[in-house]
């Protein structure tokens, strides 16, 4: 009986190598097969993100228009300057949305000049075989009708100044702010086009390569500043359409009046304005003119000061001040009050409540000296002798002894006061309120009436006056007594009764 015998055979080292081989060559072979997968389906992707049916239209001397289609949807950058050199392109443009049919509008260009650009997506940038796409704007005043067809690849730009100020159209926002320091400023606007455009102004030197960026900032202006190192146009574009863009509301304002029109200024204007001392002053009061005044103009702004208006020099100041009142004693809150023989300039106009040159009449000037007299007490000869009506609102006066020198230099001024009734006190707050004639001073003995825009004293009207010399200072210690007279205006000619 045979019994089988099992032998064991090594594989011998040639069939090994023999195996090795063919092993490898099966990796290499599907190696090879993805590779090319690999390779088509970037071409195929690079082909669907490369520019289509280009077509430029010149729309007049400053402005281009360019449109171009993409097979998906992709932001382009258009970068394109004055030479066939992408190391001039320091102008770019960028259709603000995703989307396959691209339109830009290129504005601020320069009339008859030719301009070459380059289109960036992603990291590629599509040249038009290295020769660039080109135009030329229109000179001045003429209009391109028909829209000229560009090569393949076409893109829309936007006008671009070497400055380091952006301006930005962005549509779906109401207000677009973008933070950055000094060295540039972005501010976008809402534009109804139906693909949103926008314009950039910045001084850039783009990378004229196809390798990948290296830009690594979020910071839209870093980016800005390195342009052409490591952050390319697209980066900035990401930047500036990704989340460091925000939508701000714009800020309350509070309305701005409408200046006062020259006229209403003219015609409520201050007439008159007279110191009755150099610490009592007074001038033409609003209620006094046409109600349209008084309505807008709801107070006085008064300054009087040691020096005229037109000096420099360094003076005290007696009064700085808003008033509603037509009269004002000086001094004001807690100035100083002018001394013996200061000289006081001082200016009024009257002002609406909200205040200022633009809401106010003009200034009116006056000024007074204060006498260097302390008093008038120990001058008698300088006391109001008479006073009389010549006629119906004409009145004079004298002192005792005019010509007495004394009295000539001690004296600056007379107080006449005339009313209906004799009252002089506060007459707003008595019953009944008197009319009021006269309420001025003068240098002269002799004053007509009416005062200023004061009443006239009718036919047979009461009329009760008063005078009083006064100094500059013109207070009750610096003038002499009153000198009181009442009459009744003649009746010349039978006046009529009003009939109801």
């Amino acid at each position: 009986m045979q019994i089988a015998t099992i032998q064991k055979k090594k594989i011998s080292l040639k069939q090994l190598k023999t195996v090795g081989f063919i092993l490898g060559i099966a990796i290499l072979i599907a190696a090879s097969i993805g590779i090319f997968f690999m390779i088509q389906g970037t071409a195929s992707e690079a082909n669907e993100e490369a520019p289509q049916n280009i077509n430029i239209q010149t729309v007049d001397a400053n402005t281009t228009s360019v449109s171009w289609e993409t097979g998906k949807e992709t932001i382009a950058v258009v970068e394109y300057g004055k030479t066939a050199d992408p190391n001039s392109f320091t102008e770019f443009a960028f259709s603000e949305i995703e989307t396959t049919n691209h339109t830009v509008s290129l504005s601020s260009l320069e009339p008859n000049t030719t301009y070459f650009f380059q289109i960036r997506i992603g990291d590629q940038t599509y040249n038009n075989g290295g020769s660039f796409w080109t135009f030329t704007t229109l000179p001045g005043g003429e209009l391109d009708e028909s829209p000229t067809p560009a090569p393949s690849g076409t893109i829309i730009p936007t006008s671009i100044t070497p400055s380091a100020s952006l301006s930005a159209t962005i549509v779906p926002t109401p207000t677009v702010s973008i933070t950055a320091t000094p060295s540039a400023t972005i501010t976008p606007t809402i534009s109804g086009s139906p693909t949103p455009t926008a314009t950039i102004s910045a001084t850039l030197t783009p990378t004229q390569t196809t390798a990948k960026s290296v830009c690594t900032s979020n910071n839209c202006t870093t980016i800005l500043q390195n342009l052409g190192s490591t952050c390319t146009t697209q980066d900035y574009v990401r930047c500036l359409l990704g989340a460091n863009v925000t939508i701000t509301q714009g800020a309350t304002k509070t309305p701005t009046p409408t200046p006062l029109a020259s006229s209403i200024k003219s015609t409520c204007a201050i007439n008159t304005f007279q110191a009755n001392s150099c610490t009592s002053w007074i001038w033409e009061d609003m209620s006094s003119k046409e109600k349209t005044c008084s309505d807008i103009f709801t107070q006085y702004f008064v300054q009087c000061k040691g020096t005229s208006w037109s000096s420099t020099d360094s003076a005290y100041w007696y009064c700085n001040e808003v008033a509603t009142s037509n009269q004002l004693t000086l001094p004001c809150a807690n100035a100083p009050t002018p001394v013996p023989g200061q000289a006081v300039f001082c200016r009024v106009r009257a002002e609406t409540a909200i205040g200022g040159a633009e809401n106010a009449t003009d200034w009116i000037y006056t000024n007074s000296s204060c006498s260097t007299y302390t008093s008038l007490s120990g001058v008698q000869n300088c006391q109001i002798n008479y006073l009389q009506q010549n006629i119906c609102g004409s009145w004079s006066w004298s002192l005792n002894n005019p010509n007495d020198p004394q009295c000539a230099s001690a004296l600056d001024h007379y107080f006449l006061q005339c009313t209906s009734n004799g009252l002089f006190s506060a007459p707003a707050a008595l019953t009944p309120t008197p009319y009021w004639y006269c309420n001025n001073t003068t240098a002269n003995r002799y004053l007509d009436m009416p005062c200023d825009n004061a009443n006239s004293p009718a036919d047979g009207a009461a009329i009760t006056c008063r005078v009083r010399p006064e100094d500059a200072q013109g207070t009750d210690a610096h003038a002499g007594d009153w000198v009181t007279t009442s009459v009744v205006c003649p009746t010349s000619t039978p006046t009529p009764t009003p009939t109801p």
